[in-house]
């Protein structure tokens, strides 16, 4: 089963039905993957050395239409704020993060 991101909303979204309580995202498949643009990111390094990543707001939009479970329509986010989109698009991103005790462990020097 996917893994899904719950974003509860400082006020519901009224529509049709039942309000809206929190926007829910779910994990991309690999044809979305595909489709969407890969990485909602690019990574980038100085001449000294040092990383940096640039987001892709488009392709993060587009991870937004495909992901999301609730609402059943992206284009009800509209009727939230700047905190909520912020929320929302640091879910998307946190799909393309390694958990953290994954890469730790992945820096530790291999046993000789």
């Amino acid at each position: 089963m996917a893994k899904t991101v719950r974003i509860p909303l400082p006020e519901p979204i009224l529509s049709h039905g039942a309000p809206i309580t929190a926007v829910v995202l779910r994990e991309p498949t690999y044809d979305e993957y595909v489709s969407c643009g890969g990485e909602p990111y690019t990574i980038g390094e100085t001449e000294e050395g040092a990383l940096f990543s640039i987001e892709k707001p488009e392709v993060i939009w587009a991870y937004v239409q495909a992901c999301i479970v609730e609402p059943k329509d992206a284009l009800l986010l509209e009727r939230t704020d700047w905190r909520v989109a912020r929320e929302v698009r640091k879910a998307v991103l946190g799909f393309f993060q390694a958990p953290a005790a994954a890469s730790a462990s992945s820096q530790t020097s291999p046993t000789t």
